[in-house]
């Protein structure tokens, strides 16, 4: 770890491109707060941010006024829960539903229930969003065969939850490989399936990357399908033929 400070922080640009969406796109406010505490520690500094100055309100507004910080649990919510599952430490909906109540989701839900899509903040209304909640994330793992629910709301394992929770391995991504792979898929289907986890889709596309990987798409063994764009899972699928062909 490299510890570098400055009395000065000029941050050049507030931009940075995006190659999923071909467009530059502004940096998270976190990653601008971060840039501004490079300074020394202990001591005063300056920070000099160069933008358009048609953000230049917006972002002082948002450098400089307080921001509540909210969860996200509800959106990534499958993972979790199966591991929980799998673990034996969820063994029922109900038991979901209680684990919900120790989390961070459920101290905000009470705050900012508009964010949240709630009408009320009563026990009823967090009741039902709980419930609701839980039974569409359940229903997703049982239809993916990460776990089964019994009549009676009682919660099991299955193999492929057992797995994705082993290996760190995204349930949708388990589901796809479990659905596609079969005894007579060849290593082209294979690096194909593999590419197309979800892992990858937060994969970046750089700014002039795409010139290099039409480069290098050119020496494949395996060429991607006909009219494939040149998305996050498709240099996945350049990048690892180049590395199992040993390709600098």
């Amino acid at each position: 770890k490299i510890s570098c400070y400055a009395h000065l922080v000029v941050v050049m640009g507030t931009e940075a491109y995006d190659g999923r969406e071909r467009r530059h796109i502004d940096y998270p406010i976190g990653d601008l707060i971060r840039m501004m505490g490079r300074n020394v520690p202990g001591m005063s500094g300056k920070c000099v941010i160069l933008c358009h100055s048609s953000k230049k309100d917006s972002l002082k507004k948002l450098l400089y006024d307080p921001l509540p910080v909210e969860s996200h649990l509800d959106s990534y919510l499958h993972d979790p829960l199966n591991a929980e599952i799998v673990s034996k430490s969820v063994t029922s909906m109900q038991d979901a539903i209680d684990y919900l109540t120790w989390t961070f989701l459920y101290r905000r839900l009470a705050k900012n229930p508009a964010y949240y899509g709630l009408q009320g903040t009563s026990s009823a209304h967090l009741s039902e969003h709980l419930s609701e909640m839980v039974e569409t994330v359940v229903g997703d793992l049982e239809e993916s065969k990460c776990c089964k629910i019994t009549d009676e709301g009682d919660l099991s394992p299955l193999n492929l939850g057992m797995i994705a929770s082993y290996y760190y391995v995204q349930y949708r991504t388990i589901e796809l490989i479990a659905s596609s792979v079969t005894g007579k898929t060849k290593i082209r289907g294979v690096l194909e399936i593999l590419s197309a986890a979800w892992e990858f889709s937060s994969l970046p596309m750089r700014f002039g990357e795409e010139k290099v990987l039409k480069q290098l798409m050119r020496t494949l063994p395996h060429q991607p399908p006909e009219g494939t764009s040149l998305d996050a899972n498709t240099k996945a699928l350049i990048l690892l033929q180049c590395h199992f062909s040993r390709k600098p």
